[in-house]
């Protein structure tokens, strides 16, 4: 396929984010952590759980500890991680519009697909789990490097995971911290928000839904957007 500006970059990878990107987890997210503040009588409110989108667990883990959570960072990041977990294996995935089916359509188109992803443990093994069998080559997460997002750290980890470079590969995001990462690691960055809206960001690409989205659609952005980079002005 040849694309604008005479140059040819092929789609190879789709690096996608969990929370909120792949899967609807918000609302499980902030289930889990006013239950948990509220147990301690503490409040938390919707600008509270809206503050630590797509932001590291630490973030979130010291903002409840300031609602209230008599508890030491490390200790309430567990204790979310269970409960989002017990959530995942016995409420299920709630698969974000599109978001499914374009996952079935890449693995069938011959694309690889990585999870690419700031939280860990438990809760992103019954993630994957639940997904359809052999979906992702790679899966990084929050814990594997020192850096969280809006650094490029695990993005770049998750390229060379697979043995690619970073503008071989579509990173789909829905927070502005992670499509910041993606941005910064030469990856085409793709956002599409969920429960927070997120500013218009130069050279990053916005798209309101996944649901109807085909592989062929990503292999054109990526193409014309890769193409653009490597013009000089990186298209949107």
């Amino acid at each position: 396929m040849t694309y604008p500006w005479g140059v040819t970059r092929h789609l190879r990878a789709i690096l996608w984010d969990l929370d909120g990107t792949l899967i609807d987890s918000e609302p499980y997210w902030m289930r889990s952590e006013t239950e948990m503040v509220e147990q301690y009588g503490g409040k938390w409110t919707a600008e509270d759980a809206a503050a630590c989108v797509g932001n590291p667990l630490s973030v979130t883990a010291e903002r409840m500890a300031r609602r209230g959570v008599p508890l030491p960072p490390e200790r309430i990041g567990a204790e979310l991680f269970e409960r989002m977990t017990h959530l995942i294996r016995h409420v299920g995935m709630p698969y974000r519009p599109g978001a499914l089916e374009l996952l079935m359509a890449a693995r069938a188109a011959g694309l690889t697909q990585a999870l690419v992803t700031m939280s860990f443990g438990p809760y992103v093994a019954a993630a994957a789990e639940s997904a359809p069998d052999g979906m992702f080559s790679v899966i990084r997460t929050g814990d594997t490097v020192e850096r969280g997002k809006p650094a490029p750290d695990i993005y770049l980890a998750a390229a060379s995971d697979l043995g690619l470079a970073p503008a071989d590969c579509l990173g789909i995001e829905d927070s502005e911290p992670g499509v910041l990462a993606v941005l910064a690691a030469g990856a085409t960055p793709v956002v599409v928000p969920g429960v927070v809206d997120v500013p218009p960001i130069p050279g990053v690409l916005r798209w309101p839904t996944l649901a109807g989205v085909e592989p062929l659609h990503l292999e054109i952005a990526h193409g014309a957007y890769q193409a653009g980079v490597t013009a000089g002005s990186a298209v949107q």
